[in-house]
C-alpha cells in the first residue's frame, strides 16, 4: 500500500461516516449504546465506526478504533477515529472529523500517511511529503514570540501569554488548524488524548513544518497504536517550541 491507496481509502471513509452520521437526528446521535475500549459508546460513534470499518476491512490493515479495539489483518496500520468531536456531533456544533493514520508498524515513527475530514465542511487535510488542505499545500506560521500568539490550550491552570486561546474539541482538526496557520499552536498536557485521537492530525501538521513533542520536549515517535496509549502533545512551530514547554507547569 501507498500514500495513493491510502488517499483512496481515506475519502471513502469519510464519505461513507458523513453519510451515515449527518443523517442521524441530534436526540439520536447521543444516545447510549455501551461501553467500547475507550469508555461510554454513543449511537453516533457507533454507526462512525461501524460504516468505516466497513471500508477498511475489506482492505489487508490492522484497524485500531476507539470502540473496538485491534480488528482486521495486514502488514500496514491504520489508528482510526471515526469521529473526533462526539460532544460537537451530538450538539450539532459543526466541528466534528473523521481521522485516519497509516503506518506500516505499530510505531508512531513509521507513519506514512494522515488524513482528517471536518464532516460538516467538507474540508480535507492530508498529508505524505507534504501537507495538504482541499488540494492547497500548507504551512505553519512561523512565530517566535507568544504574546502574538493565538493557541488552542486544554485546559489553562494559570494565565498565560498568549493573544487569544480557544478550544474547539476536535484534537484532530485543531492540529490542522496549526498546520494550516489559522492558529499558531496546539497544546494539551492533561494524559487524555489517545493515540488514533490526534496522529493523524500530529503527522499532517509535522508534514506542514510543525514541530509535536511531550511535556518535556520529548519526540512523540516512539508512540505506539495502542489502545492504553496516550498523548501529551505541545504542537507548533520550532521557533518558539522552547518557550512554550517553560509555560507548563
Amino acid at each position: 500500500m501507498d500514500e495513493r491507496d491510502a488517499l483512496r481509502i481515506s475519502r471513502e471513509v469519510a464519505k461513507q461516516v458523513q453519510k451515515a452520521v449527518l443523517s442521524l437526528p441530534l436526540k439520536k446521535r447521543a444516545e447510549i449504546v455501551g461501553i467500547g475500549k475507550s469508555g461510554i459508546t454513543k449511537f453516533v460513534d457507533k454507526v462512525a465506526e461501524d460504516v468505516a470499518l466497513d471500508v477498511l476491512l475489506k482492505e489487508k490493515v490492522r484497524v485500531l478504533s476507539e470502540e473496538c479495539g485491534y480488528v482486521g489483518e495486514g502488514d500496514v496500520f491504520v489508528a482510526l477515529d471515526p469521529l473526533d468531536g462526539t460532544f460537537n456531533a451530538v450538539r450539532g456544533i459543526p466541528f466534528f472529523s473523521v481521522s485516519l493514520c497509516f503506518s506500516n508498524s505499530e510505531s508512531f515513527r513509521d507513519a506514512f500517511f494522515g488524513y482528517v475530514y471536518n464532516l460538516v465542511t467538507n474540508d480535507e487535510f492530508f498529508a505524505h511529503q507534504k501537507a495538504f488542505k482541499n488540494g492547497e499545500m500548507i504551512r505553519v506560521v512561523e512565530k517566535d514570540d507568544p504574546s502574538e500568539m493565538d493557541a488552542i490550550v486544554y485546559y489553562p491552570e494559570k494565565r498565560l501569554p498568549f493573544k487569544r486561546i480557544r478550544i474547539f474539541g476536535s484534537a484532530a482538526l485543531e492540529a490542522c488548524l496549526v498546520a494550516e496557520g489559522a492558529f499558531d499552536c496546539f497544546i494539551d498536557v492533561r494524559g487524555m488524548l489517545r493515540i488514533f485521537d490526534v496522529s493523524a492530525g500530529i503527522y499532517i501538521a509535522e508534514k506542514a513544518g510543525a514541530i509535536a513533542v511531550d511535556e518535556n520536549g520529548d519526540s512523540l515517535k516512539d508512540k505506539k497504536f495502542e489502545i492504553s496509549e496516550r498523548l501529551n502533545v505541545v504542537l507548533s512551530n520550532g521557533l518558539v517550541i522552547k518557550k512554550l514547554l517553560e509555560m507548563i507547569p
